[in-house]
């Protein structure tokens, strides 16, 4: 069955995540993604990540500095319906910016995930992953006395993001097209982007003041176990600091520890996070895991990624598949997520070898 973005062709450059993550996306859902890469290829070749996010798709080598390869390429942006461009400056899109792709096909779709829009100070900076991170309080001190310092996170948020903001707006911007022949320019920064992934943790109201056993500052996110692991409980409200007490069979601590002064009171904190800590030692931590849950309380072991990918559930339900990629071999990589009950999407085979599809495509091109 074919996906519900069959045929359409995506033209990918750029050698940054979040525009190869986009299209992984779009290739899952049947388009046709070619991704235009110079002779010595992506700079993410040679990553295992490479082979997850660039599965599906079809590789052209072009040296653009060669009045041929630009005029093949002129011709592959004519036959396609959106752009994808991630480049880390703006220097580098001075070439291919959308006036230049509107020119040579006036219904293209112009999709650009840069790392700061044209306006924000920061432009002029390649977006780096790093840097849009440390913009935007992804690796700021979350210590409750700010004593702990940055913490650095290797998931690229912001990139991941930037790719999911984009993917609907790309299919938004396709429903528009067929309505009114119209194509247009979209524009994802990634910094933008990440005010999507912080949600409700932007959102500030003064006028609404918390409860006494809002966030106790002695019940902590994390607490490590009998055997060492660690579970992570969200206990931090009256409806769930009661059960959670109950099953800690220490029903008395309510009162204390939400009292008001323990937020001011360092010494009295400390011996309160100590008690808890001791409790947590009782029992493993998949045995407080269970017993929370009966609870109704939120709580579960800390499991490492591949726990997470070997779980029954992951590897029935597709979240988990396998590919054999030319480069690695066999890899365990990310399903498909989203599920179409009419136009399943499906992983049309392994990331490309370097060129690999240049004779090809440059055959079915219509001739100048």
């Amino acid at each position: 069955m074919a996906g519900a973005l069959c045929p359409y062709r995506i033209l990918e450059f750029g050698g940054h995540v979040a525009g190869a993550a986009l299209g992984m996306l779009l290739a899952d859902q049947g388009a046709e993604v070619v991704k235009i890469e110079p002779a010595e290829g992506d700079p993410l070749r040679g990553h295992p990540a490479f082979s997850v996010w660039n599965r599906g798709k079809k590789s052209v080598v072009l040296d653009l500095e060669q009045e041929r390869d630009a005029s093949v390429l002129n011709t592959i942006i004519r036959s396609s319906d959106v752009l994808i461009e991630s480049f880390l400056s703006s220097d580098d899109r001075v070439w291919l910016d959308y006036r230049a792709a509107r020119y040579l096909n006036h219904d293209i779709i112009y999709a650009s995930l840069p790392g700061f829009d044209t306006d924000h100070p920061e432009n002029g900076r390649a977006g780096l992953e790093t840097i849009i991170g440390a913009s935007t309080g992804i690796y700021a001190d979350r210590s409750p006395d700010g004593t702990t310092g940055p913490s650095f996170i290797s998931l690229p948020y912001a990139s991941i993001f930037g790719a999911m903001v984009a993917a609907p707006a790309i299919t938004a911007a396709l429903f528009h097209r067929a309505r009114t022949g119209e194509g247009q320019q979209i524009t994802v920064p990634l910094y933008n982007a990440m005010f999507t992934a912080m949600g409700a943790s932007l959102v500030s109201r003064p006028d609404v003041p918390s409860t006494p056993a809002a966030l106790s500052p002695v019940i902590g996110r994390f607490y490590q176990c009998r055997d060492d692991r660690w579970v992570n409980i969200n206990a931090g409200y009256e409806r769930a600091i009661r059960p959670m007490l109950q099953a800690l069979e220490h029903p008395e601590w309510f009162d204390p520890i939400t009292a008001p002064r323990l937020r001011d009171d360092a010494d009295e904190r400390r011996v309160w996070e100590e008690n808890f800590s001791f409790v947590w030692r009782d029992r493993t931590a998949l045995e407080w895991e269970r017993i929370m849950e009966q609870a109704g309380v939120p709580c579960t072991m800390c499991r490492t990624i591949e726990e997470w990918m070997d779980t029954a559930h992951a590897q029935e339900s597709g979240a988990v598949v396998q590919l054999n990629d030319p480069a690695f071999g066999p890899m365990r990589q990310v399903g498909i997520q989203v599920r179409l009950s009419e136009t399943a999407g499906e992983i049309s085979g392994p990331a490309p070898n370097l060129g690999q599809h240049t004779e090809a495509v440059m055959a079915d091109l219509p001739s100048s």
